[in-house]
Order: C-alpha cells, then structure tokens, then sequence
C-alpha cells in the first residue's frame, strides 16, 4: 500500500503478522502435489480460497488467495478475513505448515504472485515480465472461477527465496476449493454520517492510542484474535513500536475521510481527498467483536 499509513500494517506483518465477515466453516478444499523448498520437499494435501480487495490495483479490484499446504486452515478461521494469515504464518514459523499462497485475478486467470510459508514465515514473491506468456507461473482452471476452484499450478523454472535460509523453491499442484466471499455490501456512508459512525470512531481512537503511545488503549483498539499476537510484538521492541505507530498515526492525520463501507459484521474505512467517490489512498478494516467495533488490519 502506498503512503505512510499504509506502513502501519506492513510494520504489523514485519514483526510478527497480526491481526474480517464470517463464513459457516465447512471442510477443507484439497490439493495434490509437492512443494520444494531447497533440498526438502513437501507434500500439499489442503486447499484454501478467498476472495479479497486488491488495495493495490487501480479500482480496488477483486484478487483471489489460495493457500496450498500440509496442514488445513481451522474450521473458525475459514472465512474472508486476515486471520487465516495470521494463523498460517505462525504455523510456518514454528515448523508445523509448509506452503504456498497464490494471488490469482478471478477474471483473468492469472497467477501473478503470492507469499511462499516457510520457518521465515510468509515471505512474498513476485516477477515482473512484459505479458502473462511470459511469466514462469502457470495456473490452468478448470473452468471457470465462481463458488468453486479448481486447476493445476506449475512452474517453468524454481524461484530464489526471499531469504538465503530458504533456497530456490518450486510447486507443482492440482488442488479443489470452495470459495469464500466477503459479506455483500449493507451500507455505504459518507459525509457526517460517515464522520460519525462507530466504525470510523473506533479508528479514530486507535490512532490516538497511537499517537499518545498508550500501549494498553492501542491493544484494546483492535481485534481481540490478534491482541495476543500484536502484545508480543510490543514485548520485543516496545519502544521502537511505540514511536513507529505514533509516526504513522500523526502522517495519517493529513489525509481525510472518503467513505465508510460497511459489510455486516465488517466495515472498510477509506481515506484520500475526502471527496465522496473518488480512489481511496489507503483503506483500514474494523470489525465487530462483542458489539464494539475494532481495527482488524
């Protein structure tokens, strides 16, 4: 993401991920197929699909994640939000997942990049190439993207690692998921009602939490799944924590209100020239736990 604020979230990812809209569970997609990680080589028995909002694209188009891996996604955490990630992350970190997340545009088909799971934790990759023909990932559907999906991945040469611990990696898969999807849009609010709405004020208290570095009112800002992650990140580095987010917070004081979307039990805040209908620069998500609304990523 762009900006400063957007900073904030990647500096949650870079010390320990942290911190959605529910979805009834159900059981895991499947996959066939080996990761090769350096010399070691794993076999990808689960699927995981959803659907998410490119906050990098122009238009905030839709971006399709699909984590192949060893282990499956947990029934309470298959659902459109970030806590599956957090979740797989600290997993790889700790030994017990091995995998890969591929980011797949839902239009096109394309397989463009993604986070390879590994004990560095979820580490991204990306190529840049002229046209899709070119690219060495390929992804064949087989059919069409919807409520299911379903195809085989490959590669046409190994990737080097982000880190020199990992090594070059490869992936070869065919895998079967259902897709899940965010809630459907159940109101859109700008203006003073958007300035006033709980899910906007309870950004607004996490980032004078952050500005003021009260440690325990920024941890009550935010979701109560990520709050234990989020307080042992603090624990290794509190004060260069603290600056950090008081950093952030004060730069994301300039930017202005654009509009809150909300989704039932979920809410996106968008910030730019706080001109209704125009491209956000950056964009937060609540969520409601336990009727008060929390910063969620």
């Amino acid at each position: 993401m762009p900006g400063s604020w957007g900073l904030i979230c990647v500096g949650f990812a870079t010390f320990s991920l942290l911190l959605g809209v529910s979805f009834a569970g159900g059981a895991a997609g499947s996959a066939s197929g080996t990761l090769q990680v350096g010399a070691e080589r794993f076999a990808l028995k689960y699927a995981f699909a959803v659907v998410e909002q490119n906050e990098m694209a122009h238009g905030n188009k839709e971006e399709l994640k699909v984590l192949l891996s060893d282990l499956p996604v947990p029934d309470d955490l298959r659902k459109a939000s970030n806590d599956w990630l957090y979740w797989a992350d600290k997993q790889a970190r700790g030994g017990a997942l091995r995998g890969v997340i591929l980011s797949i545009d839902p239009s096109t088909g394309v397989w463009s990049g993604g986070q390879l799971l590994t004990r560095q934790g979820a580490e991204f990759y990306s190529e840049t190439v002229s046209s899709p023909e070119l690219s060495s990932y390929r992804f064949a559907p087989a059919g069409p993207i919807g409520d299911q999906v379903a195809g085989k991945v490959s590669m046409t040469a190994t990737m080097k690692g982000a880190h020199d611990e990992t090594g070059p990696w490869r992936v070869a898969a065919e895998f079967h998921s259902a897709v899940i999807r965010p809630a459907a849009v159940s109101g859109v609010l700008t203006g003073a009602a958007a300035e006033n709405s709980p899910p906007y004020k309870a950004v607004l208290a996490f980032l004078d939490a952050s500005r003021k570095k009260d440690l325990d009112a920024i941890l009550n800002c935010v979701d109560p799944q990520s709050r234990e992650s989020m307080a042992e990140m603090f624990k290794s580095n509190k004060a260069e924590a603290l600056n950090m987010f008081a950093s952030m917070a004060a730069e994301a004081g300039a930017m202005k209100l654009n509009k809150v979307t909300v989704r039932g039990d979920s809410a996106t805040i968008d910030f730019g020239d706080g001109k209704p209908g125009s491209e956000p620069k950056q964009s937060l998500t609540v969520v409601l736990s336990k009727g008060e609304w929390k910063l969620a990523q």
